[in-house]
């Protein structure tokens, strides 16, 4: 998936401040929401696998995104449950559909308003589960189709035409361009679209400030997204989950770094990222690689590539579930053996799930 992109650069170095911040301030309140999220740090996972169904999302030689990105979810999916077995893990998809709409795009609607209601859908299922965490995996490209293309670059100047129609027109040099662009890179959302993620967080309900007692636990159903009590709320969840999403994909980078894997960091796109700001939760988008690069392709698409990249998103969620409940683990302790093998994914036809 190309994204446009605006690098955190010193907001990396805030967000351990803005952690400590969060988490260190502990009034004695049962139900205040720091407390909780130490007590509770993962309770549920959603896992989002990109694209999907009449989505290719971006394509190889040889494979698509949707196909890559589902089976590394599958793996990721099956090694969270054994490393976490009190964990529960959901997908929003385990076929090759677009969540919510199927696999074709349904009578009345348009591809965009396909995808849309397919996104809304994503994030729609990550609230109503009450998610902890939303880790959406995709593929990415260099902005050039995969294969042999044509470069041109500006070598020089050169002036046509007589009399006043005279100009100047740059000279061009073609050659064929190698794709080079490799590794992986880690989107959050942007801090700057605030609202969004409040309202996400609000139309999630009330149930952060309850436990798995359900001790506190607020009627959802009676509350009022729009008071200042809940705007508040929101406010405050909201710093936590930017910090939190932020700590996350910068592990998880950090664990693709030790993978041997070549990181371009924790980056926020300047549009948006619709699935991040609509989940109220901490939420980040992992890109495992470049599928215009042949070999990145033959990587993502093999089983060791695959199993390495899910032992370094196992190994994140060790070291994040850790430090939010507390204990920080040496990075020695977050070593995974080969994960589980995953559940052969299907492509059938689903009926429309709206």
């Amino acid at each position: 998936m190309k994204m446009s992109k605006h690098p955190l650069h010193l907001l990396i170095l805030l967000t351990g401040a803005l952690f400590c911040t969060l988490t260190s301030f502990y009034s004695g309140d049962p139900h205040h929401p720091t407390h909780l999220t130490q007590k509770l740090a993962l309770r549920t996972i959603i896992i989002d696998p990109g694209h999907g169904g009449f989505d290719p999302g971006t394509s190889g030689l040889f494979s698509l995104e949707k196909d890559v990105a589902l089976a590394i979810s599958l793996k990721l999916g099956a090694a969270i449950q054994e490393a976490f077995p009190n964990v529960k893990v959901v997908y929003t998809r385990t076929t090759d559909i677009m969540p919510g709409i199927g696999a074709d795009i349904p009578p009345g609607y348009t591809k965009h308003s396909a995808l849309a209601a397919g996104l809304n859908y994503r994030a729609e299922l990550a609230n109503k589960s009450k998610a902890d965490l939303f880790i959406a995996i995709h593929c990415d490209n260099d902005g050039h189709p995969a294969g042999p293309f044509e470069v041109h670059r500006i070598v020089g100047h050169k002036y046509v035409g007589k009399g006043k129609k005279r100009h100047r027109v740059p000279i061009y040099d073609s050659y064929q361009g190698k794709h080079t662009r490799e590794g992986t890179e880690a989107f959050i959302w942007k801090a700057d679209r605030s609202g969004f993620k409040g309202s996400a967080i609000n139309e999630r309900g009330g149930d952060e400030v309850s436990d798995s007692s359900n001790e506190g636990n607020v009627d959802s159903a009676a509350f009022d997204v729009s008071s200042p009590e809940a705007v508040m709320r929101a406010q405050l969840y909201e710093q936590k989950y930017f910090a939190n999403s932020a700590l996350f994909a910068t592990l998880a980078e950090d664990e693709f770094t030790r993978a041997g894997r070549q990181s371009e960091g924790v980056l926020q796109r300047d549009e948006g990222i619709r699935v991040l700001q609509a989940t109220g939760m901490p939420s980040v988008l992992l890109e495992t690689g470049f599928l215009s690069n042949e070999e990145e392709e033959k990587y993502l698409n093999s089983e060791d590539g695959q199993n390495e990249l899910v032992r370094a998103m196992v190994g994140a969620l060790k070291r994040y579930k850790a430090t939010l409940e507390g204990h920080p683990l040496p990075e020695t302790d977050t070593t995974t053996h080969t994960p589980p093998k995953a559940p052969k994914p299907t492509y059938s036809n689903p009926t429309n799930q709206r």
